[in-house]
């Protein structure tokens, strides 16, 4: 069993950051691993083949006329037996077959489904699985036999459903039946009666022990669909019908999934299939597994396609948290319909013929839209944003700025980071005289910084903060926010940050005791519009201003000539609590009342063409669409409105403070090791052991690296090899000098390094350096259990510290636990040797593993590292990139560090 792996060891400097930390866990025989690679892949194409042949087949399972199969990828779930529990994985989407619940024989077609739960309240939903509403805002409910029964007539009488053609089906028009055990638990209840959880499921995580999810009913007619979306890690059961997924991995940009539509338009041509997107077909008797935030649309192949099934969370967080809906004993089937005719003409599209069936007349847009439906907050700005965070905080996810960037994009690519390098730029100019790095480069930490103190006048959900804190590490961030719930998302939601966030109005950005240093920038981004008195607030920025720092403002201005009592300039103000719509003019002349001068005034709407790339140029209706009754939601099309009739203006606009500033380079110094001036060093010998990482000292000693290989071959195999040799390539031979024993050279450079510490380390003080052990933990994402000390022996006279992104660290009282590409916890120049035994190979971008390794490891310290040149995939729980030697040298030295020792062991 033959693996190689790369050894690289160092003497450093110190810099900036970036990677992913797993250990690897077996190896193949290269010649064999080429063999199972090639049975594998025949194994592959036959599978291939049925997939593609049972995709054919079913296309006789809906009339919905595929524009070519092209539309139909192969599915890229695993298929298996639910009684093969040992091959699931649950990292991957999976499809398990030989799924046999009661519900299969009891309730398998649209009658004996009604004769079973026909009389159980439901209420009436739209495409985007919010509650239909009356024009009094009351959520529309039905019987469970009306609803299934409206969905059945509405299908068999829509004209766009003639021949099964169902293209140009928009979204909001669909009618789901869709519900949980939360919203609807008696219903839910005797559902579940015939159906359970089925084993593998039963032990996920997801549902396991308290963290039972929730339990969901979907019912849909042929052609109906769930446009794409993410959530928690989700399993569907098929009852009956058959319904098509579409299905993209996670962190799949918004730009490649497009815009929603109904999921068949993908099968019919009638709209683009994102790049990348894999379709799977699920039939009746088959479970649809989903990993947590896989994105997936589906689209009903069959009539009354239904599935049971769960999902990891809560139905709140999906905003699926409705009270238990309820229909009056008195009403009869007439009522029900003569109620629903009053919610929307999705329900219906079929004209009266009988007493069975109503007319329903389409939505008319009022005079008084603003006064319909809407939730309004009577100018309570905490409470506006408190609700909005509520109703959107399932989109968001902490590790993904730009879910919580929700201010308006800009440009072709879609993008909410634009503001940030806008205003980065804005302050690098006006503030350092210089230019910044271009683009979202990080600036590097080196023998130069600026320490710039800069305040978030309005920091939402802590955006803008956590992305200067990413590229800007000398700044000193501070935010405001007056909702509680952006605040408890930053405090409790968000990766571990330095930035300082207030529960407070951004009128006292120095606090409540003003006892902070002044800032030299001060940043809004669509907040300063919301101040109460902005001549008041721009004069309370300007107090907490170093002289010559600056503002930054983006936001919506009123166009010039435009009164402020223009009605729908009146109506923005009011439903987007917009209590100062300014002209820049206006904001000029309160800078100049407040020492401060307009030094820059950007056009942004027509510089990223607002109108036609965000708008379509296009003016909005004035009314509540598909459930979002927030004063919010009318605030944005009333401003679109105004940006559309040129009445408002989206605008950068940058104010300084007169006078000089008055800031520093910091001139860096990192931090050296301890090495001895005397001719006595520390007496200590790193062993060339492993250990077992369990217990202290790092437990047991084991022989080899693994239970089923060891290493120490390289110079045995290259003799082997060159003894048998029947060619001598000179580019393709690597020199004899490369190979050798890792382990008894990680020995070798640890002892020479420690030996170089003073006899009485560390001395008086008692304060001991730290051995960084990164990935330390061991796989435990991959099911492994974790180590805690692996390599403490390595750390000689050093404190063994660990750095691993598994959240089960933290338990541990000597480890830092984030991601080693991006983790502001570990500090600059702060270990004496930084480590890591097979890790990086699994990092998304190794560069900038190394970035934070140069930045963390103190001046003269040592860093060693093992990883796979020749080695089989092992997800654990990825496998992105294979080291050379030369490789390693390049990564390092460009970085600072001086190259002792690198080359080649065999396993």
């Amino acid at each position: 069993l033959i693996s190689v792996l790369s050894a690289l060891f160092v003497g450093v400097n110190y810099l900036s950051n970036n990677g992913d930390d797993y250990h690897y866990h077996e190896s193949r025989n290269l010649d064999k691993t080429a063999a199972l690679r090639s049975n594998t892949s025949d194994n592959q194409s036959s599978a291939s083949k049925k997939e593609e042949d049972g995709m054919k087949r079913n296309n006789s399972l809906l009339n919905l006329h595929p524009a070519s199969t092209e539309n139909l990828p192969l599915c890229s779930a695993t298929r298996i037996s639910l009684t093969d529990k040992n091959s699931f994985d649950e990292t991957k989407p999976t499809i398990f077959t030989d799924w046999s619940p009661a519900a299969l024989e009891n309730w398998k077609d649209r009658m004996s489904f009604i004769q079973r739960f026909g009389s159980h309240p439901q209420y009436v939903k739209g495409g985007d699985v919010q509650p239909l509403q009356n024009a009094r805002g009351e959520k529309c409910t039905a019987r469970t036999s009306t609803l299934v029964d409206i969905m059945r007539e509405r299908f068999d009488n829509d004209e766009s459903n003639v021949a099964g053609d169902v293209h140009g089906r928009q979204m909001k028009d669909d009618l789901l039946f869709f519900t949980n055990d939360v919203e609807n638990p008696t219903f839910m209840e005797s559902i579940l009666k015939d159906v359970s959880v089925p084993a593998p499921i039963s032990q996920h995580s997801a549902w396991a022990g308290e963290n039972m999810g929730f339990r969901v009913f979907s019912a849909m007619e042929q052609g109906s669909s769930h446009p794409f979306h993410f959530h928690e890690a989700a399993w569907l059961g098929q009852v009956s019908g058959a319904r098509l997924w579409y299905i993209l991995p996670p962190g799949t940009s918004k730009k490649v999934v497009g815009a929603k539509v109904n999921g068949c338009d993908y099968f019919t041509g009638a709209a683009a299939l994102p790049s990348g997107a894999k379709a799977c077909i699920q039939r009746s008797g088959e479970v649809f597994y989903l990993p947590p935030s896989w994105l997936h649309a589906t689209c009903a192949l069959e009539p009354f396609s239904v599935g049971v099934g769960g999902q990891g969370g809560s139905p709140k967080g999906y905003e699926q948290d409705f009270p238990v809906p309820t229909v009056p004993n008195e009403w009869t089937e007439a009522k029900e319909r003569a109620e629903l005719a009053k919610c929307s003409a999705a329900v219906n599209k079929q004209t009266q013929t009988d007493g069975s069936k109503i007319e329903i007349e389409s939505v008319k847009e009022k005079k008084d839209d603003e006064q319909q439906n809407w939730k309004w907050f009577d100018g309570n700005i905490g409470e506006y944003y408190d609700k909005l965070e509520r109703d959107e905080h399932a989109k968001r996810n902490p590790n993904v700025i730009t879910s919580y960037a929700v201010h308006r994009w800009m440009g072709p690519q879609r993008k909410t980071l634009d503001h940030y390098i806008l205003i980065r730029k804005a302050i690098y100019e006006m503030v350092l005289g210089r230019l910044p790095p271009p683009g979202e480069e990080v600036t590097p930490t080196g023998e130069e910084s600026y320490p710039l103190r800069v305040f978030d006048g309005g920091c939402g959900l802590g955006a803008g903060l956590m992305w200067f804190e990413e590229h800007e590490r000398t700044w000193s961030m501070t935010g405001h926010t007056i909702s509680q719930e952006q605040y408890t998302w930053i405090t409790k939601d968000l990766p571990e940050h330095k930035f300082n966030v207030r529960l407070l109005t951004y009128d006292k950005p120095l606090g409540e005791n003003e006892s902070d240093d002044k800032y030299h920038a001060i940043y809004s981004i669509e907040a300063s519009i919301h101040s109460p008195n902005l001549s008041n607030t721009i004069k309370a920025w300007s107090d907490a201003l170093e002289p010559g720092g600056v503002i930054v403002i983006i936001d919506d201005f009123l166009s010039v000539g435009v009164s402020r009592d223009d009605p729908d300039v009146d109506l923005f103000a009011k439903s987007w609590i917009a209590n100062s719509v300014h002209s820049t003019t206006e904001v000029a002349d309160m800078a100049e009342k407040n020492n401060m001068a307009l030094v820059q005034d950007r056009d942004l709407g027509s510089q990223y063409s607002i109108a036609k790339l965000n708008y379509r140029n296009k003016a909005p209706k004035l009314r509540d669409e598909a459930g979002r009754v927030h004063q919010g939601w009318l605030g944005s099309k009333a401003r679109q409105k105004l940006f559309l009739d040129g009445k408002i203006t989206y605008r950068m606009i940058v104010l300084q403070k007169h006078g000089d500033i008055s800031i520093e380079a910091e001139h860096a110094t990192c931090a050296a090791v301890a090495t001895s001036h005397e001719d006595e060093t520390l007496a200590v010998e790193i062993r060339p052991t492993l250990m077992t990482g369990k217990g202290k000292e790092g437990g047991a000693q084991q022989e080899c690296l693994s239970g089923w290989y060891c290493c120490g071959k390289g110079e045995e195999y290259w003799d082997d090899l060159a003894a048998t040799r029947t060619e001598s390539t000179k580019f393709l031979t690597l020199p004899r000098e490369l190979f050798g024993d890792y382990l008894t050279s990680f020995a070798k450079h640890l002892t020479e390094f420690y030996q170089t510490y003073p006899a009485d380390y560390p001395g008086q003080d008692n304060k001991k350096g730290i051995f960084l052990d990164i990935g330390g933990t061991g796989s435990v994402a991959s099911g492994m259990t974790m180590v805690t000390s692996k390599f403490a022996h390595f750390a000689g006279p050093l404190d063994y510290w660990v750095l691993d992104s598994e959240p089960s660290a933290k338990k541990l009282s000597n480890a830092i636990v984030c991601d080693i590409d991006d983790c502001p916890a570990a500090q600059d120049c702060s270990y004496d040797v930084t480590f890591s035994f097979t890790v990086l190979e699994h990092a998304a971008r190794p560069w900038k593993s190394f970035d934070t390794i140069a930045r963390i490891t103190k001046k003269g310290g040592l860093t060693l590292h093992l990883v796979p040149w020749s080695y089989q995939w092992h997800a654990t729980p990825a496998d992105n990139y294979r080291f050379s030697h030369t490789a390693l040298t390049t990564l390092l030295q460009d970085r600072g560090f001086e190259v002792l020792d690198v080359g080649y062991d065999i396993c």
